[in-house]
């Protein structure tokens, strides 16, 4: 079936054996709600990809039953779509392929990342590089939450909870709404200034400091949709955590604490305390990010495999790519294993030095 514009002014391509529809040029912010209820995932939001996203330009393939909006961006012969760490179906996901690819036959390949696993694809795919989100499935209440918990880890956080309140009568978390707010760049410099002391005493770097460009972007995100989670003592902070509320699940991006409480274990006791404001509130889940698995899993929370792929055209497509792209990303895949061994080698010193 060839593609057919259901509007020459807009350029809109309607394929109905599909469900589909491509809109190549859109305003991302009118599907911007619609994309977090559908997905609750940050990295498939508006503001992500405009704070955190190479667009040049930007369209929208739509499709019904069930509803997706996947928006994308093209440079020469590849789409990317932006949408990042969302949930679809495998066969849903290949109804946006054949879509996009009939809209654009100059198009030979597609960039996407899913978190279902790519054998799952029949088409002609390239994995490019996968990581774990480290996500926790949210109980009703804060009781079965804890007692989800393992044992050790809920003897510590008694044992580090009581130990606070007994020390520090005034401790007190607040929840700030970022948008708006003139104290978050503030919090942003504090939270760097101790993770980036932690680092230094391991003799490491932080990712923001080996990409201070970073910095900007996440204050943009910041003021944009994000929260601020503020523990204090005596009206000074001594802990952050920075969160991102999105449909009925919340992404907690950043946290760090003051080293004058880790005895007290207080970054362990304020990532709990942030799960249990989001069953407080209704959320069904908590995405943790990728790294550090081990130390995540005392919080329940488990993997979820994010595969970056690329999806060509069709098999004559993927033969001619297939050695250029193997080379190209080859190094990419170096590197990506070189930082989940960082990271995995950062988890066990920072576990070694919690329990010694």
């Amino acid at each position: 079936m060839s593609a057919h514009a259901v509007d020459p002014s807009s350029g809109v391509f309607l394929f109905a054996d599909l469900g589909a529809s491509v809109h190549p040029r859109v305003d991302p912010h009118g599907y911007a709600d619609e994309l977090d209820v559908l997905y609750s995932s940050l990295f498939a939001t508006v503001d992500w990809f405009e704070t955190h996203e190479d667009a040049p330009w930007m369209g929208a393939c739509v499709l019904d039953e069930p509803r997706h909006v996947l928006l994308f961006t093209g440079k020469g012969d590849t789409v990317e779509v932006l949408n990042k760490a969302f949930l679809i179906a495998p066969a849903d996901a290949e109804r946006a392929f054949q879509a996009l690819f009939r809209a654009f036959p100059h198009v030979r390949r597609i960039r996407i990342e899913v978190l279902f696993p790519p054998s799952a694809l029949h088409c002609s795919k390239l994995v490019l590089f996968a990581s774990n989100h480290m996500v926790v499935d949210l109980p009703p209440t804060e009781d079965k939450y804890f007692a989800s918990l393992g044992k050790s880890m809920r003897k510590n956080l008694r044992q580090y909870t009581n130990r606070l309140r007994r020390d520090f009568p005034d401790l007190a978390t607040e929840v700030l709404s970022a948008p708006g707010d003139e104290r978050v760049p503030a919090l942003l410099d504090q939270l760097l200034e101790w993770k980036t002391a932690r680092f230094r005493e391991r003799g490491l770097k932080t990712y923001w400091e080996e990409h201070p460009e970073m910095v900007d972007s996440f204050l943009e995100l910041l003021r944009r949709r994000g929260e601020v989670h503020v523990t204090t003592v005596s009206g000074k902070s001594a802990a952050l955590v920075f969160t991102f509320p999105v449909g009925d699940g919340m992404c907690a991006e950043e946290w760090a604490f003051d080293p004058a409480y880790s005895r007290y274990r207080l970054g362990i006791v304020s990532q709990y305390w942030v799960a249990c404001d989001a069953i407080s509130r209704g959320y069904a889940s908590v995405n943790m990010l990728w790294g550090t698995e081990e130390h995540k899993s005392h919080f329940a929370a488990t993997p979820r495999l994010a595969s970056a792929i690329v999806v060509f055209r069709d098999r004559r497509t993927f033969l001619s790519s297939a050695q250029t792209w193997s080379i190209t990303w080859r190094s990419v895949r170096r590197q990506s294993n070189k930082q989940y061994w960082r990271a995995r080698h950062a988890a066990g010193r920072r576990l070694r030095s919690l329990r010694s």
